[in-house]
C-alpha cells in the first residue's frame, strides 16, 4: 500500500474503517483482527519514517476498536444466546 507523506497512509484510514465495522457480528472477529494488524504495521512504519504521523492516531483508535468492540459483540450474542436457553428451560418445564 502507498503511504501519503503529507496525510493519514492508507493503511491508517483502514484499519480505522475496519476497527469501527468490527461491532459487526459473526464477522466482527476477523475485522477486529484486521485492524489490529493493519494498525500495528502502520505504526512501525511510523516509527521508521516511512509514513506520517498523522495516521498515528486513526492506528491507535483503529487497535482499540479492533479489540473492544468484537468483545462487546460477543458478549451481546452470548447474553441472548443465555436468555433465550434460560427462557426455553423456564417456559419448557
Amino acid at each position: 500500500m502507498q503511504d501519503v507523506k503529507n496525510g493519514r497512509s492508507v493503511m491508517a484510514k483502514t484499519s480505522l474503517i475496519l476497527g469501527i465495522c468490527s461491532i459487526i457480528p459473526f464477522i466482527s472477529g476477523a475485522l477486529g483482527l484486521a485492524a489490529i494488524i493493519l494498525g500495528i504495521i502502520d505504526l512501525v512504519k511510523i516509527n521508521k519514517g516511512e509514513a506520517s504521523d498523522k495516521g498515528k492516531k486513526s492506528d491507535i483508535i483503529g487497535i482499540v476498536l479492533g479489540v473492544v468492540l468484537p468483545t462487546i459483540s460477543w458478549i451481546i450474542i452470548y447474553a441472548i444466546f443465555f436468555a433465550v436457553a434460560g427462557l426455553s428451560g423456564i417456559l419448557g418445564s
